[in-house]
């Protein structure tokens, strides 16, 4: 899910993503120089993509900008840090990924360590650090939902001209919305393992519900420390330094967003747990018919078995007066087991067990697959629908 990253000795970063190789089902490791991708968006709205030499001498040296970066290296985070004038501390802390969830206010600036999803390359950490005239975003990775942020920010630019926080709230939004795409897959996978399990459960069905049970934990594992943290703040007596009384009702939000996606996320894995329990007891139920069928087998030649050794000891009077002539023979010997199967049939269909397996069968094939969603969750996409940004401060003049 993350990708772990460290730098070589000439400051170049290095990942070692796990990526899948889709014919194979095989997860190679790959080792890659990643180039540093920083994007500058001024107070008007505008991107400008930046090089990564000398980041710092092309920032704008009036009015409110947002930097976002990633895969940068230390040495270009420590001139950065030197032209906006932060302590240590905040420098130190920019580039160092794979901390758990941070939210940190002072009156100069604000500090937090997130989450954001990658698509395919999984999960990224970002941090976010806030004052009243900068926003300073750094990923370990392209995050999925940058662009939608940043055209976000072009549309309010003078509403964030007039509350330079709500930038930050833009940015937080978009990256609670990114992962709603992964639960919409998620959600698709499970219905149509829940299908394929109900009619004929198969050793991979399970595989794939372990393997996407471990992403949801792991996913659940990231967002739930950075939940509380956010709500402990949003909770907090005071209000937060640096987020104005115009835009704390959007940040409310945000943290009630968060609370709802990790609700979600949650509610998924109790399914995909669900999902697995049917599955062992589909595997249990075919197992019971198919002792089922050798019990009426069996019941079916127990008469037969009865017979045979009966007409089978060696009774003197048995075989002068019994068997004594042909028609005697095929009377006991063929008509007894022929009528033994007939009434064993008739008995079978009085209980019903006659055509069960066949119609439980054609019951399966139409309209039997929803059999195994016990769980209600709320629809990803309803939710993904809504706002990607906060609504916007009211008493604003933009």
């Amino acid at each position: 899910m993350l990708a772990g990253c460290r730098r070589g000795s000439r400051g170049k970063r290095r990942s070692h993503q796990r990526e899948f190789e889709p014919r194979s089902g095989v997860c190679q490791n790959r080792e890659t120089v990643l180039k540093v991708k920083a994007t500058l968006i001024d107070a008007l709205g505008v991107s400008t993509p930046l090089s990564g030499k000398d980041l710092a001498g092309q920032l704008p040296r009036e009015g409110f900008f947002w930097l976002d970066i990633t895969n940068a290296t230390e040495d270009e985070i420590a001139a950065l840090a030197s032209a906006l004038q932060l302590d240590p501390t905040l420098s130190a802390w920019l580039p160092r990924f794979g901390q758990s969830a941070r939210f940190k206010a002072s009156p100069q600036h604000l500090r937090m360590s997130t989450w954001a999803d990658a698509g395919t390359r999984g999960v990224v950490a970002g941090h976010l650090l806030y004052s009243p005239n900068w926003l300073i975003t750094v990923f370990d990775g392209a995050a999925s939902r940058m662009d939608a942020a940043r055209q976000r920010f072009r549309e309010l630019a003078g509403t964030i001209t007039a509350y330079p926080d709500y930038a930050l709230l833009i940015v937080l939004n978009e990256l609670v919305t990114g992962f709603y795409p992964r639960l919409e897959r998620a959600d698709e996978l499970l219905d149509k393992l829940e299908d394929k399990i109900f009619l004929s459960p198969a050793a991979e069905h399970l595989l794939s519900l372990a393997a996407l049970r471990r992403e949801l934990s792991s996913l659940h594992r990231l967002l739930v420390p950075l939940r509380d943290r956010v709500k402990t703040v949003v909770t907090s007596i005071g209000g937060i330094p640096g987020i104005s009384a115009e835009v704390w009702p959007s940040f409310q939000g945000y943290s009630e967003r968060l609370a709802d996606l990790v609700h979600l996320i949650d509610a998924y894995r109790q399914r995909t747990t669900e999902a697995m329990e049917g599955y062992r007891a589909s595997i249990s139920d075919r197992q019971s018919e198919q002792i089922n069928r050798l019990t009426m087998i069996s019941w079916v030649f127990l008469p037969i078995t009865f017979l045979t050794g009966y007409f089978g000891m060696n009774f003197n009077w048995a075989i002068d007066q019994l068997l004594a002539t042909r028609d005697d023979f095929f009377l006991l010997g063929v008509g007894l087991p022929l009528l033994s199967v007939g009434l064993t049939l008739l008995l079978f269909k009085s209980l019903g067990w006659m055509g069960a397996w066949r119609r439980k069968k054609l019951q399966s094939a139409t309209g039997g697959g929803g059999g195994l969603r016990v769980a209600e969750t709320v629809g990803a996409r309803g939710t993904a629908d809504q706002t990607d940004a906060p609504a916007k401060p009211t008493g604003s003049d933009h």
